[in-house]
């Protein structure tokens, strides 16, 4: 009888071992032959098939290793293809998951939803990353930190969802309300469609984003959860912190890492600055997906200066590249140049105030509490942590998901 589990948990892996290792072994202490753990492995070597567990007895693991260098689309492509749930969750090889994750996606698959995306209020923080200083807050290395949450799950309108993020120039996709492949949890027929459509799963240059727009365009129902069924971890390897903290990725756009392992010529969008920083990838990657589903409708309402503004505000070095951009593709620079002055105002207040500081006032006024557990050695660990901090809070998982019908 041929194998066939409910869910499909992905990772995608590259010379990170050990930390994978801790999120096989966090799957597999679940006991549950609904979940399937696929791993593709594009790492130098493949030691780490020798560190997991016996693959020969065991169903719930598949191990796929490519020695030669692919992109990290095509590395996404094949562990889809290589999955055999009826839905997929992929994570990275440094997080982990809620085991609830399974009373969701069986609720997900009884009521026929596409997609279901929780909250990312519980993450890990690997030992070696440094610790993190805020204003009223210290995270250190060996930490899981929780925020409140409250298991309001709704229904979204995803239309209503794509139009805000052209409005807010393509980028910072996260905050808004949009299937999620990365972190979500989604059905493979979905992802099946995509590839049907378009001749691949995923296209672009960021898998994670260009799923979620893809998705966007295509599915019937998204069920979003604030909930945590995933665990976003984030260690020393981690590409946000080599981008966002230590500053370590280039920004010239052809030594993006994207482009590594590409085997065909990429067209960079044009609407988009020619220079490689996370903004520019996002938005690339959203263009491509709303290109091959030909979302003119929606590229029609792209706020090319709410992009620029969400550039430099993350990369103030970045200016003289994009006034580049912009002189290049506009003669008359001082109407564009005002346009830019104003975005950038209206870009501050919203990604100061709504954004960044709104966290901050409601931990201030203590109308958001947030617990910090220190000491949490893996994410192993952080995942019985969880697990106790669930069970002993007041919310039941299947009776927010009902509540959403």
């Amino acid at each position: 009888m041929t194998y066939k589990p409910l869910l499909s948990i992905v990772i995608p892996t590259k010379n990170r071992q050990k930390y994978c290792l801790s999120a096989v072994n966090s799957i597999l202490a679940i006991q549950s032959d609904k979940v399937q753990i696929v791993i593709q492995d594009n790492s130098d070597n493949s030691t780490l098939e020798e560190m997991l567990p016996d693959l020969n007895n065991s169903n719930k693991l598949k191990y796929n290793y490519s020695q030669d260098p692919v992109s990290f689309v095509e590395n996404f492509n094949n562990a889809i293809a290589s999955s055999d749930g009826e839905y997929i969750c992929m994570i990275g090889d440094d997080d982990g998951i809620n085991p609830e994750i399974i009373i969701a996606t069986e609720w997900a698959k009884n009521y026929n939803i596409d997609c279901l995306v929780g909250n990312i209020k519980a993450y890990y923080r690997w030992g070696g990353v440094g610790t993190q200083r805020g204003l009223i807050t210290t995270i250190p290395d060996n930490s899981l930190t929780i925020t409140q949450f409250n298991g309001i799950a709704k229904e979204v309108d995803v239309e209503k969802s794509l139009m805000k993020l052209m409005k807010n120039g393509c980028t910072n996709y996260t905050q808004f309300k949009l299937p999620k492949l990365y972190h979500g949890i989604v059905k493979k027929e979905a992802l099946s469609n995509l590839k049907k459509q378009t001749g691949s799963y995923l296209k672009g240059l960021s898998p994670d984003i260009y799923a979620s727009i893809a998705l966007a365009c295509t599915i019937n129902k998204l069920i979003e959860i604030d909930y945590p069924l995933t665990i976003p971890g984030i260690c020393a390897e981690s590409g946000s912190v080599k981008e966002g903290i230590k500053k370590e990725n280039p920004k010239e756009l052809d030594k993006a890492p994207h482009f590594k392992g590409r085997t065909e010529p990429y067209q960079w969008e044009k609407n988009v600055p020619k220079v490689y920083c996370v903004e520019t990838i996002w938005a690339d990657s959203g263009f491509a997906a709303l290109r091959e589903f030909n979302r003119i409708d929606l590229i029609a309402i792209f706020d090319e200066y709410m992009l620029y503004t969400n550039i430099l505000l993350s990369n103030p070095d970045l200016k003289d590249k994009v006034s580049e951009h912009l002189l290049n593709k506009y003669p008359d620079k001082h109407s564009h140049l005002f346009k830019m002055s104003k975005s950038r105002g209206k870009g501050l207040a919203k990604n100061i105030i709504h954004l960044r500081g709104a966290r901050l006032i409601k931990r201030v006024l203590k109308l958001e509490s947030f617990n910090i557990i220190k000491d949490v050695e893996d994410i192993e660990s952080a995942t019985n942590v969880l697990t106790e901090y669930l069970e002993n809070s007041k919310l039941s998982l299947l009776d927010c998901l009902n509540k959403s019908l």
